[in-house]
């Protein structure tokens, strides 16, 4: 059964402790006063890093849900769009509503609190002349003249309330139970309240008669009707119950919603002479309202402002459902894409490189996927080139074991003479050759070439002419008549038919064939096409004539040989265009002169030593540039 560890860091051993401390010290408090206050201390110690603490958790709980949560790029392009696109535009919709709103209501309480004021100040002029002919009339006329001037006007103020004050009686037609004092904070008030009854009510006095005439109108739904023709309820809010004086108007289209909107007032309490503040609330339509403001506009300019206002309704739908359409297209192409991506990276990861992603569109995101199917393929064919590489350098390395197999281990030992030959190929193998071949006890033989072309073909060539040259030393046979001189000029001549023969046109090579007589000291050559040798005497150089074409590419031509005697300290160095034509960062060539001096400086050093120092001092030439041709040098010196 495996056990369940509880790693428990510094800084929970830290609170664990606080808390206990803390617990100590309350348990201890009445018998050790200082351990409360300390426990106390602890405690509070306790909340503020136990807060800490738990907000740096919660903090990291969020921080990996939202990784956790986002990870698809799919979720991060819906959260994306969500507070780029959805959430501003929703913001934006409510705002223009709630501007709509600001504006249709204001105005609209406006036109109300107009249309009461105005409807307050016809009252107010009905009371005047009242108050005027009850001023003039005597005190028994009174009622009379009250009761006629209601009937007059009750043609056009509903069921009026008519209240006078004349040698303080106060007088009610019809008759009300009032208190015996009128009010004295009439005049503030938008309304009056009289046993729980709204009235509108408008008061004239006469200063010199200390009379007063007080003219109250029931506030009833008809009334409001007239003054707010098709605008809606308004509701009066009496103690917690509302009251509503007026029908709201049928709507004209769904979306015409019932609106609520409050109206600030004042109420004056009859009983109490206190004025009250109360709300008004108008629940009324945004058609009912746009009539009621638009009322003064012509017919035309009204369906013109109707129009404009669908359209700009019908434009932010149409917008609202193409982002909503885009979005969705542009989430689902850019995170399918990205998942084929994904996809395909794990596939190439296995190392499957011959999978492809689906390409679809024409956009951005899709040459994105045709770059990554262009990019396996490339790595595809780059592997399979580099397995062809591998096995060509394979094969290269079984030519070049073949090719150094071809060049004279050691060099045949004559008494009088010492040569070496090294080769330097630019590639895995070589175009240049050399060989030397003892003829007998006193005689051997020295070839020295450079093939034309480089690497795999420029060796075949070489290891044909080595062949053809091992042949024709193999065949040579000296008698009285047959000279050194002959003996050379005959080798050529035969290797060149040979060559031709078994090779293509275009390939050739130039060959230097010399053979050396120890007790003479004579040295027959024949240089066909070659760079002249160089032969050192005596702190002074000089080069060997060229006396035949080249090898292998014409079937007759005609060679002669020269003769050389070798003197002691004499040094004889053929060599290829490999060190002479090698080129500096600038471009210039290494040349013969440079090569002249370096020999003259190794001359008295081994061989294999004045060899390297030599084609070191070319590479060091060149510097950074690249090895361009074969170097092949082969030197004899006479002791």
């Amino acid at each position: 059964m495996s056990r369940v560890r509880l790693s428990i860091g510094k800084l929970e051993k830290t609170l664990i402790a606080l808390a206990a401390l803390g617990l100590v010290g309350r348990l201890l408090e009445p018998t050790f006063p200082l351990l409360g206050h300390a426990g106390r201390f602890a405690l509070a110690l306790l909340l503020i890093l136990g807060g800490l603490v738990a907000m740096h958790r919660f903090i990291g709980l969020a921080r990996w849900l939202v990784r956790k949560m986002l990870w698809r790029v799919r979720h991060r392009m819906i959260a994306v769009f969500f507070f780029v696109g959805v959430l501003p535009i929703s913001i934006g919709a409510l705002l223009a509503l709630w501007g709509a709103i600001l504006i249709l209501g204001p105005v609209t309480a406006y036109m109300n609190s107009r249309g009461f004021v105005s409807y307050i100040d016809r009252i107010e002029a009905a009371a005047e002349p009242l108050l005027w002919q009850l001023a003039q009339s005597a005190p028994a006329d009174r009622p009379q003249a009250v009761r006629t001037f209601r009937e007059n006007a009750a043609r056009v103020l509903p069921e009026p309330v008519l209240v006078t004050e004349f040698d303080e009686v106060i007088e009610t037609y019809p008759h009300l139970d009032l208190p015996q004092t009128l009010p004295s904070n009439l005049p503030a008030a938008t309304s009056v309240r009289i046993d729980g009854k709204p009235f509108f009510a408008a008061q004239a006095q006469d200063e010199r008669t200390h009379g007063s005439v007080i003219v109250l109108v029931p506030i009833t739904g008809e009334l409001l009707s007239e003054l707010m023709p098709g605008l809606g309820i308004l509701a009066f809010q009496q103690g917690s119950v509302p009251l509503n004086l007026a029908a709201i108007p049928t709507p004209r289209h769904p979306l015409d919603w019932q609106i609520n909107w409050p109206i600030q007032g004042s109420v004056l309490d009859w009983e109490t002479d206190r004025i009250h503040s109360t709300t008004f609330v108008l629940r009324t339509r945004p058609s009912a309202m746009w009539g009621m403001i638009f009322e003064g506009e012509q017919q035309f300019m009204r369906g013109y402002f109707a129009l404009f206002g669908y359209l700009l309704i019908g434009a932010f739908c149409a917008n609202i459902l193409i982002s909503l359409f885009i979005a969705l297209s542009l989430t689902r192409t850019l995170t399918r894409s990205v998942n084929d991506l994904y996809t395909g990276t794990k596939h190439v990861n296995r190392g499957n490189f011959g999978y492809r992603i689906p390409v679809r569109g024409i956009d951005q995101v899709s040459d994105l996927s045709r770059s990554f199917n262009a990019m396996t393929a490339s790595i595809e064919r780059l592997i399979e080139e580099s397995k062809r590489r591998q096995l060509l350098e394979a094969e290269l390395e079984i030519a070049r074991d073949v090719q150094a197999q071809l060049f004279p281990p050691q060099a045949p030992v004559l008494p009088g003479i010492e040569i070496l030959g090294v080769c330097r190929p630019a590639r895995s193998v070589s175009g240049d050759f050399y060989d030397y071949v003892a003829l007998d006890s006193n005689r051997m033989a020295i070839c020295f070439g450079d093939v034309s072309g480089k690497g795999i073909s420029a060796a075949l060539v070489m290891a044909s002419l080595h062949s053809i040259m091992r042949t024709q030393i193999a065949l040579l046979r000296f008698d009285e008549s047959e000279t050194l001189q002959r003996t050379a000029a005959t080798v050529v001549d035969r290797a060149n038919l040979q060559l031709f023969n078994g090779t293509a046109p275009e390939k050739f090579s130039t060959l230097f064939f010399g053979a050396y007589d120890e007790p003479s000291g004579l040295l027959a050559y024949c240089n066909a096409g070659h760079l002249p040798p160089l032969l050192f005497r005596n702190g002074t150089t000089r080069a060997l004539e060229v006396n035949g074409m080249i090898v292998g590419a014409f079937p007759f031509s005609a060679y002669t040989a020269e003769t050389l005697e070798l003197q002691r300290g004499d040094m004889l160095v053929a060599f290829t265009d490999g060190l002479t034509e090698a080129e500096n960062a600038d471009g210039e060539d290494f040349g013969e002169k440079r090569l002249s001096n370096a020999l003259h400086e190794s001359a008295g050093k081994p061989m294999k030593e004045l060899i390297e120092g030599v084609m070191n001092d070319v590479v060091a030439w060149t510097g950074e540039t690249a090895q361009q041709d074969d170097m092949t040098m082969l030197v004899v010196r006479k002791r």
